[in-house]
């Protein structure tokens, strides 16, 4: 270790600073939790639209079993995300591999579980749950610092 610039021996401290630019893109918790409670009231509207009269009814049960379901799938796969495309720039491709990577996931998950033999009956709920992830990841938008 260098005692003059801090950095170690083998490193100048332009390749320190180059190595920790390379994170464009920061978020904080902030950011996580109303990217999360953005997806999840999206998703829990869109199951509830189609209940009419008991849609408000529907709507708070679906954000009640969305919130369980949504801390051990979503939340991980949106911070995991947000992490790896820290790199990234460009916050549309951001909500691109959101949208992206929600589908894929939720497509698989509800294909492994659904009684359905066909595959295409997977598609419109994953297609809605990866549009909720880009919705959710676009709603943080200008929470987000862009270096």
């Amino acid at each position: 270790m260098s005692a003059a610039s801090g950095t170690p021996d083998d490193e100048t401290p332009d390749e320190v600073g180059r190595r920790t630019a390379r994170h464009h893109v920061t978020f904080g918790p902030g950011a996580v939790v109303v990217g999360f409670l953005v997806g999840l009231t999206v998703l829990a509207l869109a199951f509830a639209s189609t209940w009419g009269i008991q849609a408000p009814a529907v709507f708070l049960l679906a954000l009640w079993y969305g919130l369980g379901v949504g801390l051990v799938t979503g939340l991980p796969l949106g911070i995991v995300l947000g992490l790896l495309l820290r790199p990234v720039r460009r916050q549309w491709i951001h909500v691109v591999v959101f949208f992206l990577a929600f589908t894929v996931a939720a497509f698989l998950i509800t294909t492994l579980l659904s009684p359905s033999t066909v595959l295409r009956d997977s598609v419109p709920t994953a297609l809605i749950i990866g549009g909720a992830g880009a919705l959710a990841r676009a709603s943080v938008w200008k929470l987000v610092r862009v270096q």
